[in-house]
């Protein structure tokens, strides 16, 4: 790929994003927030006083010592790697360490911006990611201190492209 098309390319999904977040502060929806391509961002989430979600989102540079060349990443293409990929996910809800599979975010690449809402018995986790053609939007589902789903659909055929999983933990393991 040529260097001004991965500028257009960078170009058109920083807009992407400026748009849903001007969207989201319009509408009163929870703030979006822009996650660092390469390094650690922080997103809080006080449902209480004594409820309170600190999330710890990190990406790292996709280099040529790379172990999974030709895997296929949400925010990559077929023969074409993202630029970043998530290398952790860490998660802390009632000054508890939340468990997260590896396979909760390590297919997630180019991840741009983030926002988190509370929901009765836990919060969603909104990832959106990629460029124009290989944009995506991830939830993760976080219910009593546990992951419960994970929903990742393509931007462009939501309905056509999308993987569901589904989690599942021994009562009492917390």
């Amino acid at each position: 790929m040529n260097c001004s098309r991965m500028i257009a390319l960078r170009v058109t999904s920083i807009c992407l994003t400026c748009i849903a977040l001007l969207t989201a502060m319009a509408y009163g929806a929870p703030t979006l927030q822009l996650i660092s391509p390469n390094g650690s961002t922080k997103l809080t989430l006080a449902k209480s006083s004594s409820d309170v979600v600190f999330i710890s989102v990190t990406q790292t540079a996709v280099g040529d010592a790379f172990l999974y060349k030709d895997a296929l990443f949400w925010g990559g293409d077929v023969d074409e790697l993202p630029k970043f990929v998530l290398t952790s996910l860490k998660i802390q809800e009632r000054n508890k360490p939340v468990f997260i599979p590896l396979s909760v975010y390590s297919d997630l690449g180019d991840v741009t911006s983030a926002s988190v809402n509370a929901t009765g018995d836990g919060f969603l986790l909104n990832l959106h990611g990629g460029g124009t053609a290989t944009g995506y939007d991830a939830t993760l589902v976080f219910s009593r201190g546990y992951v419960v789903s994970k929903t990742v659909r393509l931007r462009e055929f939501p309905e056509e492209r999308v993987e569901k999983t589904t989690y599942a933990f021994p009562k009492g393991s917390r």
